[in-house]
């Protein structure tokens, strides 16, 4: 049998004559990129298609020209992208059959999609906060004031799903009284815009203070259905403040930027929720301490005051009375000595009277002698009559500066200041409180004496006789007689 060889160029024209119709042609190839490697500003790679096991169903090399490389990597830079061209990398790429003797069959690359290296749920999703962020919709809720203690909670979420056992079982372990309102709705899936909306309308009337939207992971087209304008909008005008926990670690759904804030998973969000109330708890506790700290330094203080108070006005009375006392008899004394000089003084002065009648009665004896024993009589008499006056007149002197009568006087003022002691020993203040009678402080330690400077919800200080009492004013009655 003959045989008819045919040399290599001969068979490599015609192979060329054959693909001639085809080359110069575009066309549009979606395939991953192997063994790339870029070498004076052109792109050198082989393109691939796998199965579902990674096996290699078709390979062509593929050649992106310097020029062609530039103009595409212009392209994704526009749409906010840079071009990734690493191995395993998805990529459009627009292509002409080339055919060369030497090299083979290849592909020339002219153009690249970006929807195809971004994927087209990513483009949808940009455009969606694209949309958003030209309305000012993005960070809107998140100005939405958040209350310090929320307590209605609303959770849109799927009844029975790992992300709202999650959030529930994290909110029933902490122990804080919650009241959450579940709003059961679809939250993956076709049905995904409906339940939401239901969910966050159920929850506006409901008026609750905050709403959790969570959902467990998925893949990313299972995120996509959250990935809706719509839903974003309803966020963004929301009243209230609405946290998304989308349990996704990679991936950020459209909705998380319009929420408040958003959370990788329903768990996080539902521990953010609880650590409010513990943060406040602690500060709570913190403000307790300080309060009791407070109050004890300044109850301290006030019995420090109060017994001092209560030890001066014994000391004080009993010193006043010892000074009363001390004070009588020096005014005793002293009146005993003036009542003393004043009797050795009428006392010389009478000596001095009694002298100077006698001097006088014999000078006027002796002048008169001549006049006669009647004269002699006369004058005997008259000096007699005025010893016996100037007498009387001592005596009535004497009996007026008798001791006892000042010793009455002493006894008398003793008898009153007695009297006071007793007065200040009955108005004692521990006294009253022995007989069942109390003092009521403020808390500021000020003595009440009216319901007026008392108001319900007060607390105030009551002082017995053998120690106090810590009340609450629940009301004030006035009394009967007004």
């Amino acid at each position: 049998m003959s045989r008819t060889f045919f040399s290599l160029s001969a068979v490599a024209r015609r192979i060329e004559d054959y693909l001639r119709p085809a080359l110069g042609r575009s066309f549009w190839v979606k395939a991953e990129i192997s063994s790339g490697r870029e070498r004076r500003g052109a792109f050198y790679c082989d393109l691939v298609e796998t199965d579902a096991e990674g096996g290699i169903l078709a390979q062509l090399r593929c050649t992106i020209w310097a020029s062609d490389l530039a103009r595409m990597r212009r392209a994704f830079e526009t749409v906010g992208l840079d071009l990734d061209l690493g191995d395993g990398t998805l990529v459009g790429l627009q292509c002409q059959l080339q055919y060369h003797p030497r090299h083979g069959l290849s592909l020339k690359g002219l153009d690249m999609d970006p929807g195809v290296a971004l994927g087209e749920l990513e483009l949808r999703r940009r455009k969606i906060l694209e949309a958003l962020q030209k309305d000012g919709l993005v960070g809107r809720n998140a100005r939405v004031p958040v209350p310090l203690l929320p307590n209605r909670i609303g959770l849109v979420a799927s009844r029975g799903s790992a992300a709202y056992h999650d959030v529930v079982d994290t909110l029933l372990d902490s122990g804080f009284g919650l009241r959450v309102y579940v709003a059961d709705s679809v939250v993956q899936g076709p049905g995904a815009r409906r339940g939401v909306l239901d969910g966050l309308r159920a929850c506006r009337r409901a008026g609750v203070e905050l709403v959790l939207l969570v959902r467990g992971g998925g893949s990313r087209s299972d995120l996509a259905s959250l990935d809706d304008e719509v839903v974003a909008r309803e966020i963004a005008a929301a009243e209230f403040p609405v946290w998304t926990g989308i349990g996704h670690e990679t991936d950020t759904s459209v909705l998380d930027f319009v929420a408040g804030r958003a959370f990788r998973t329903p768990t996080a969000a539902a521990e953010a929720l609880v650590a409010r109330f513990a943060e406040v708890e602690l500060r709570l506790e913190r403000a307790s301490q300080r309060l009791r700290s407070i109050w004890n330094l300044q109850h301290g203080a006030q019995r420090r005051f109060l017994s001092h108070a209560t030890t001066g006005m014994r000391q004080g009375s009993r010193k006043l009375l010892a000074m009363r006392r001390s004070e009588l008899r020096t005014g005793a004394e002293r009146v005993r000595a003036r009542a003393n000089g004043r009797l050795a003084l009428e006392g010389q002065r009478l000596g001095q009277w009694r002298a100077r009648c006698g001097a006088l009665a014999v000078a006027r004896l002796g002048r008169e002698r001549l006049t006669g024993s009647a004269l002699r009589d006369r004058l005997v008499r008259g000096g007699r009559e005025a010893l016996r006056g100037r007498g009387r007149a001592f005596g009535v002197q004497r009996r007026r500066l008798r001791p006892l009568r000042f010793l009455s006087r002493v006894e008398a003022e003793s008898r009153a200041l007695e009297q006071r002691a007793r007065a200040l020993r009955a108005a004692d203040p521990e006294r009253a409180l022995a007989r069942g009678f109390s003092l009521v402080f403020n808390s500021s330690g000020d003595l009440i004496r009216s319901i007026d400077r008392v108001s319900a919800g007060q607390t105030t200080l009551t002082r017995l006789a053998d120690g106090q009492l810590e009340s609450v004013v629940h009301k004030t009655l006035e009394s009967d007689d007004g």
